[in-house]
């Protein structure tokens, strides 16, 4: 499973910059609103996804361990797989929806998106079976295949009733969805590193300086 290397943190922080303290005359109300929720849900998608892959990685190292270890109890983190990923699964659904509706619309390019039909047609499946997955269990139609997303059998991607997709796939869709989302912020460079997530913190600095005509300027504080 591919490790995350865009800047989804960053392109979080600089969204929520611009939204507090530009003002961006070409951009209604509306657009802006819309566009703070697609990185939200980029980030959820993001954040979701690094979870998931953290617990492979959890479960390889447990497997690492010496015998001695492994007496005194294992360790199980891939069981919680299947949380991670079906939220990841949800929220980049999500954005996925919204940009090719406001690409219908005009409103964004959603190129990068778009042409990864398979890719979305996949996701959508996966989400779809999710959303109506109580219905069938409440009617004693489990069928076949696993009744939540568990990792595939040759760990290339993830499998969920009959349904399955490459964990290449997933990562191609969220390096689009990012790449698209952000040339509405165009302040925002695609190609920087990746920040660490965590809770955001503002810090704000000011300098007064003092005016009067026929003298230079003077910083006061």
């Amino acid at each position: 499973m591919e490790p995350l290397n865009q800047n989804i943190e960053g392109l979080r922080t600089h969204a929520l910059l611009v939204g507090m303290f530009l003002l961006e005359p070409k951009i209604s109300a509306e657009a802006s609103r819309w566009r703070s929720w697609l990185v939200h849900c980029l980030l959820k998608a993001a954040r979701h996804y690094n979870e998931a892959r953290d617990l492979i990685l959890a479960q390889i190292a447990e497997g690492e361990r010496s015998t001695a270890e492994m007496m005194k109890g294992r360790l199980l983190p891939i069981l919680d797989f299947a949380l991670a990923m079906e939220d990841c699964i949800t929220s980049l659904d999500k954005v996925v929806v919204c940009i090719n509706e406001l690409e219908k619309k005009g409103a964004m390019s959603g190129g990068r998106v778009m042409v990864l039909e398979a890719e979305r047609t996949t996701l959508k499946r996966l989400r779809n079976q999710q959303e109506h997955m109580h219905v069938q269990v409440a009617a004693g139609q489990t069928g076949e295949g696993p009744i939540y997303v568990t990792v595939a059998d040759d760990d290339e991607g993830m499998r969920f009733r009959d349904l399955s997709m490459t964990f290449s796939a997933l990562h191609r869709l969220i390096d689009a969805a990012y790449r698209d989302i952000a040339m509405l912020l165009p302040g925002h460079d695609t190609n920087s590193p990746p920040c660490q997530a965590g809770r955001p913190t503002l810090s704000m600095s000011a300098i007064v300086t003092e005016h009067q005509p026929g003298k230079p300027p003077r910083r006061v504080l």
